[in-house]
């Protein structure tokens, strides 16, 4: 049975548990064992493993979880940690050049010259790759190799999510050849673009955009979906509620986009994914309404809120 049919099985299941073990991530490292199985029913078998800079504000968080009775692993990606600059500043906002996605640590087979991404998504790419299990001391690569999983999901939210289909693709192409895919899937919460055209190219060669599930799924007042390739529906995402953003919102966005210009790679989502229908909140105060309407749009339990609305689950 390949993945979209064990996925299919119990569809609304999958990405209700997803979004719940991103919302998991940005616990306590030392809690999300115990959160995992108390709230899903998985077991976490790999990590968390995390990197923190030199004041011990970690930056980097990955963990896997797994189904024993099925063989399904999620591969878990944690987004940015709001206290860490090296995320914002070396994984998020780091766009003005790019990479190539075959320079990633152990070179990804088959992948085209003009597959490339972000400096920012190789960045957290290349955090994550050098995480390793705390008692076992695996690489994330070496565990799935051993453990030859059944199926093999990925799912992040914002940063976690603009790495999910990086990972995605390095995963397919370092256990499975770069193939066309079989035993995986993911879902990406409010991630932002992680490359331009070629990878995108790349990536819908090995998984097309003709699957019986949306992926990709963005809320549609949240701004960080629009990141890096319209900086005018940013400006207007809030228009129809009469909010405009001030001159502390707009100079920074408007730098981040014409730095994301110079790269010239043609910033844009891999896929149109599913939009999740926002509810506008009205309850903040009016001096920093934009921020805090942006934030709370953005926030991985309000993704988990507007995920159970479409997809009803018990989980």
């Amino acid at each position: 049975m390949n993945a979209q049919d064990q996925i299919n099985r119990d569809y609304n299941y999958y990405p209700n548990t997803a979004v719940e073990l991103c919302v998991i991530s940005y616990d306590d490292i030392d809690t999300i064992r115990h959160a995992v199985s108390h709230q899903t029913g998985l077991e976490v078998v790999w990590g968390p493993a995390q990197l923190t800079d030199e004041f011990c504000v970690s930056y980097s968080l990955m963990y896997v979880a797994k189904k024993a009775a099925t063989g399904e692993y999620f591969v878990v990606i944690r987004g940015t940690n709001f206290e860490s600059l090296e995320s914002w500043l070396l994984q998020d906002f780091d766009v003005a050049t790019s990479q190539r996605f075959s320079d990633l640590p152990g070179n990804p087979p088959n992948v085209p010259e003009d597959a490339l991404i972000s400096q920012g998504t190789f960045n957290g790419m290349t955090d994550l790759l050098s995480l390793t299990d705390p008692v076992s001391n695996y690489s994330l690569v070496d565990f799935l190799t051993n453990e030859n999983p059944n199926y093999l999901y990925v799912t992040g939210h914002s940063l976690g999510g603009t790495l999910t289909p990086p990972l995605f693709a390095y995963l397919n192409a370092m256990l499975y050849g770069g193939n066309s895919i079989t035993n995986m899937a993911l879902w990406s919460f409010a991630g932002l673009t992680p490359g331009g055209a070629g990878f995108n190219a790349y990536f819908n060669n090995i998984l097309p955009n003709n699957q019986n599930f949306l992926w990709r799924l963005h809320n549609t007042l949240d701004i960080a979906p629009f990141f890096w390739y319209s900086l005018s529906d940013v400006q207007n995402i809030y228009a129809t509620e009469n909010l405009s953003w001030s001159d502390l919102e707009e100079d920074p966005i408007s730098y981040l986009f014409k730095q994301a210009d110079y790269a010239d790679i043609g910033y844009a989502q891999p896929q149109v994914g599913l939009a999740l229908t926002g509810q506008f909140d009205n309850s903040f105060p009016d001096g920093d309404l934009w921020p805090a309407q942006a934030a709370y749009q953005h926030h991985s339990t309000t993704y988990k809120q507007l995920v159970k609305r479409v997809y009803p689950s018990f989980i």
